[in-house]
């Protein structure tokens, strides 16, 4: 109780006091009882002094038994517990630490202090919170405020979350790619030796990651490890794969092996779904690779390996078979719209009027959607002719009359690309339920995540050689393409072969000697494929800007302040290829609509395939491209750089 709050009770209890005498004195006159009351009021009086003083010290000891815990635990939290304290002034310079850190760090220099607290921000600002000193991993959080860090000893958490990592199950499914091509005429004992050739390079392999592997037939095996076993396999980058294809090769044959793999902590049975799934994925993309993916969801697959060009490994019974399949998908879906890529080049434009010619086939409503304002030269001649042809204008739409048109039921086949992103408009693409996807490009990450028939042959020269395969078998039925259809399906696979110099099979020229026969006009082809003047002065001047990455690769640039369209860059890189020693060429351009364009081509002794995809891109072992949003031609250069070196690197340690 206050002091002022007490002299004012005290006051008021002497002044009821005096007034109870004198109302006694006068009212009765008793003495007695005024004695009593007299009496009565001093031990009350007494007794509420003593509670006072009993009050007082109450709280003076609660005053003094807060303050003593309050210090105990200040002591604790600044001596014993274990969590590090880290203060620091201005200049990054430590001014306290705890005993719980103090013993780690107490003999940093000053500049080992800064460098400390500099990489400790640096770490918050780009979200990570784990910091290692010595062979301690510490959780921190920093108050920048205040300037103090709270770390914590984490080390044993992690210990069990990374033994339980390593512990995952992993799931993997192995196939000889090309099994069928190398028996073929060979006898029983040779196709005996060669089982057991492989069996043996590939049960070594096994034995020295100690993994469990079975063999299910002739050309597949199935393989169950652990999360460590799968380490050390990325560690060596899967060297299984060139070892077998060195192997081969010295005794004569051509074989490689794909394998698809999967791991976490999700169901066996999902795991083994994944694995199938990234075979698929690697044969798709023309095998001799391995893809590894977390069965999570959400995950991104990884790609090891792809270091030889796609063998042709698809057949006449297969296309066939194509054919049917996209029979029964327009029987069963309604108004069929074709699109290819954005700034479609000759072999989309070829292959989506040859997919519209095969749909008419069926008697489907079909029409192919072209953006007349994203084009490039050699399309905008090719769209000329077609606006002279009354019967293929009336095919052409643009992409939001499309996008009116579309009923639900109706078709979207996707040709020349299976990116979604890469779509003329991906908001009508978004609007279909029922998708096809007919390309030749190796399939890379992005992916539709559901499609009524998938057709992607990497061995293949071009998409336009596909679609003339799947119309031939249905137009021995009676039935024929146009001259024109027949001539953009040329252009289509002479633009991709470079004039039938790369890429080119025995079913290459049988599907040019095909359109042939139906009235394919070679020079019309060749006058939609030409280059004007002002194309080759600026073909000239970027090679002129040439430099050298080592002696057979080269990188050539354009500048941020001129806009250039692919053609122009792809025709700069296969010029620089044609030239003597150059095994490889990159051409970086800014294209006219701000995004930044590489076009990247090969001889065969780099996979171009393999640096484009670490930009964001992809295509084929000897010819890719990319772009990239947001970037200058010089930011562009450098990421380009960077991983063609790694691409070189992991070709030299393999």
């Amino acid at each position: 109780m206050e002091k002022t709050s007490w002299i004012k009770w005290s006051a008021f209890f002497v002044g009821l006091l005096i007034i109870q005498i004198v109302a006694i004195f006068f009212l009765s006159a008793n003495y007695l009882t005024a004695g009593i009351v007299i009496l009565i009021d001093l031990i009350l009086w007494i007794y509420v002094v003593i509670l006072r003083k009993h009050i007082e010290l109450n709280n003076q000891q609660r005053i003094q038994y807060a303050s003593r815990r309050a210090q105990e635990a200040l002591e604790y939290v600044s001596n014993d517990m274990p969590v590090g304290i880290i203060a620091w002034d201005e200049n990054h310079l430590f001014t306290w630490m705890n005993p719980a850190i103090s013993k780690k760090i107490q003999d940093l220099s000053e500049a080992d202090q800064q460098d400390m607290i500099n990489e400790l921000l640096q770490r918050a600002e780009k979200g990570k919170t784990v910091y290692k000193i010595d062979s301690i991993l510490y959780h921190f959080e920093i108050d920048i405020e205040k300037k103090i860090v709270y770390l914590i000893d984490v080390t044993k958490e992690y210990a069990l979350e990374n033994r339980e990592k390593q512990q995952q199950a992993v799931v993997g499914i192995l196939s000889v790619d090309n099994y069928d091509d190398v028996i073929d005429r060979r006898d029983d004992k040779e196709v005996s030796n060669l089982n057991s050739f492989i069996t043996t390079i590939i049960s070594d392999w096994m034995d020295s990651y100690q993994i469990f592997y079975k063999r299910v037939n002739a050309e597949r095996f199935y393989i169950f490890a652990r999360y460590n076993d799968l380490e050390k396999m990325i560690e060596n980058n899967f060297d299984l794969l060139e070892h077998i294809r060195a192997s081969a090769e010295k005794q004569g044959m051509l074989i490689t092996i794909s394998m698809g793999i999967s791991y976490g902590d999700e169901s066996l049975e999902k795991i083994g779904d994944e694995a199938q799934n990234n075979l698929d994925i690697a044969l798709v993309r023309g095998g001799d690779q391995v893809v590894v993916k977390n069965a999570a969801k959400d995950q991104k697959p990884i790609f090891y390996g792809g270091n030889s060009a796609s063998a042709a490994k698809r057949t006449r019974v297969r296309s066939r078979a194509m054919s049917t399949a996209l029979k029964n998908v327009f029987n069963q879906t309604g108004n069929v719209y074709v699109m290819g890529h954005r700034f479609p080049d000759m072999d989309a434009i070829g292959s989506a009027f040859g997919v519209a010619c095969l749909a008419r086939y069926y008697d489907k409503n079909v029409q192919v959607v072209i953006n007349e304002n994203e084009t490039i030269p050699d399309v905008d001649r090719c769209l000329a002719e077609i606006h002279e042809n009354s019967e293929l204008e009336n095919l052409v739409i643009s992409p939001d009359v499309a996008k009116k048109q579309r009923k639900a039921g109706d078709l979207l086949v996707m040709v020349d690309y299976h990116r979604p992103s890469l779509s003329i408009d991906q908001e009508l693409y978004e609007q279909f339920e029922n998708i096809v996807i007919i390309d030749h490009h190796r399939r890379g990450e992005e992916f539709p995540e559901q499609s009524l028939l998938t057709y992607i042959e990497s061995s293949a020269s071009s998409t336009s050689e596909l679609v003339t395969e799947l119309i031939q078998f249905k137009s021995s039925e009676g039935r024929q393409m146009s001259k024109m259809e027949a001539t953009l399906l040329l252009a289509g696979i002479t633009v991709d072969t470079k004039n039938f110099a790369v890429r080119t099979t025995a079913r290459t020229f049988d599907v040019a000697s095909y359109l042939k026969t139906c009235g394919a006009d070679a020079s019309l082809v060749q006058y939609l494929l030409s280059t004007d003047i002002q194309s080759y002065l600026e073909i000239s001047k970027l090679i002129g800007a040439s430099d050298y990455v080592r002696d057979d690769i080269v990188v050539t640039t354009g500048t941020d302040d001129q806009g250039y369209d692919s053609v122009t860059a792809a025709k700069t890189a296969d010029t620089l290829l044609s030239m003597v020693d150059i095994n490889a060429a990159f051409v970086i351009i800014k294209r006219t609509d701000g995004v930044i364009a590489i076009s990247a081509r090969s001889s065969g002794t780099i996979n171009v395939q393999i640096v484009m995809e670490a930009l964001g891109g992809g295509g084929h072992f000897t010819n890719a491209a990319t772009q990239l949003k947001d970037s200058t031609i010089a930011e562009a250069k450098e990421q380009l750089l960077c991983a063609i070196n790694k691409q070189l690197t992991e070709g030299t340690e393999e």
